[in-house]
């Protein structure tokens, strides 16, 4: 009767139990870490977009008076990083890109960036920069005479970039950390930036 019984010839039934067991709960668990990591990035791409929008850094911010006698004209340069967390899901170089220039909490400048920028493959992020006039006839008198008393100033940035997602028109509202600035010393010509870089966060409207 033995002989009349077919032996097993697929590997599975070579194994011995505890082999057996061993590959069902891997193929198990694999299933199940597949599809949490899909859960998951599902779930975090349709929070508010806040997965692929890009991260904005300040690495560098003058500030220089132009002339200090009437009338009073100042002027900013912005130095820009952008790392997309996504490359060229939302970044792109067309459009309409603002900055603003803040001083507690008030909108004292304002300004179209040029779109001189450099692209750099490693890592992965662009430069923009920035420059931006004000006189006394764009700022308040007392703010004026603010600058002119302070030998350090913190200035507020806004950003408005262009969103570059397909099937959209939409603008990306930036908030930036305010930007600590020193005059160098024996100057009340020129202040460039003290401290930490300030990072930019969106906020959606």
């Amino acid at each position: 009767m033995e002989a009349l019984i077919p032996k097993p010839t697929s590997p599975w039934g070579k194994l011995k139990p505890s082999e057996d067991v061993k590959n069902v709960l891997f193929v198990a668990l694999g299933s199940i870490v597949f599809f949490f990591g899909i859960i998951m990035l599902a779930h975090y791409e349709n929070k508010s977009g806040k997965l692929q929008a890009p991260d904005i850094t300040i690495p560098s911010m003058d500030f220089t008076v132009l002339n200090m006698t009437e009338p009073l004209s100042v002027k900013w340069d912005l130095l820009i990083r952008i790392y997309p967390k996504h490359p060229g899901s939302y970044v792109c170089l067309e459009g309409d890109f603002k900055v603003f220039i803040v001083y507690e909490g008030v909108t004292i400048a304002t300004s179209s960036i040029e779109i001189s920028y450099t692209p750099i493959r490693y890592p992965r992020f662009k430069l923009l920069t920035a420059s931006l006039n004000a006189s006394l006839g764009d700022m308040d008198g007392a703010i004026v005479d603010d600058i002119k008393a302070k030998g350090e100033m913190r200035f507020g940035v806004r950003l408005l970039l262009p969103d570059c997602r397909s099937e959209t028109s939409h603008k990306m509202n930036y908030a930036c950390d305010e930007a600590t600035l020193r005059f160098e010393p024996g100057s009340q010509n020129s202040a460039t930036l003290f401290g930490n870089q300030p990072n930019c966060d969106i906020f959606l409207k």
